[in-house]
């Protein structure tokens, strides 16, 4: 007697012609998500091409001036590089070591200084070496904390790890930076 063989039924046909296009329909979709949000589109991106972070260490770029800094100037921010000044360091890098501690922002890729005497927080934006440089400089608080690592939420991992190792290498020990785990608005 010969073997019975028996030919997929139509609804089988469909079920699996219908699962291979919602695999690759799938694949596309997920292809297009990556790719706009590697492109600077979506959620945090600047809808422009590129990788939508700035040139952290560019010197030339504007500064951030926060409302109240400005209001309080009562003036149009300056956006002019600082003038360098006796022993090396800016007025604004003189202000964020006025302080026992050196605190930083991280927001996205950028590192931003705080500079004290203001009810509301001001923020500028420093290369990562040279908020590494003035981290040595900073005289630290009785229980030795030299550095406060600030994050908004839009803060990249990669980010406070490259400024954890960075410092690491200029000497100042983990123990003598503090990170807290809230995030800043």
């Amino acid at each position: 007697m010969a073997p019975f063989s028996k030919e997929p039924s139509i609804p089988g046909k469909v079920v699996r012609a219908t699962s291979r296009a919602g695999v690759g329909g799938g694949a596309i979709l997920i292809g297009l998500v990556l790719f706009f949000l590697f492109r600077g589109f979506g959620p945090g991106g600047t809808g422009s091409s590129g990788s939508g972070t700035g040139s952290e260490e560019n010197p030339g770029d504007q500064s951030m001036i926060t409302k109240s800094e400005q209001s309080a100037n009562n003036s149009k921010p300056s956006l002019a590089a600082p003038d360098k000044v006796r022993g090396g360091l800016t007025d604004d890098e003189k202000k964020a070591l006025s302080g026992d501690i050196l605190t930083v922002l991280i927001d996205e890729h950028e590192y931003l200084l705080q500079l004290p005497g203001t009810p509301d927080p001001i923020f500028r934006p420093t290369p990562l070496s040279r908020i590494v440089e003035l981290a040595t400089i900073a005289t630290g608080d009785a229980n030795g904390i030299k550095v406060r690592i600030l994050r908004r939420e839009s803060a990249r991992a990669s980010s406070e790890q490259q400024l954890i190792t960075d410092l690491a290498h200029k000497g100042i020990r983990q123990d003598a930076v503090v990170m807290p785990s809230d995030f800043v608005p």
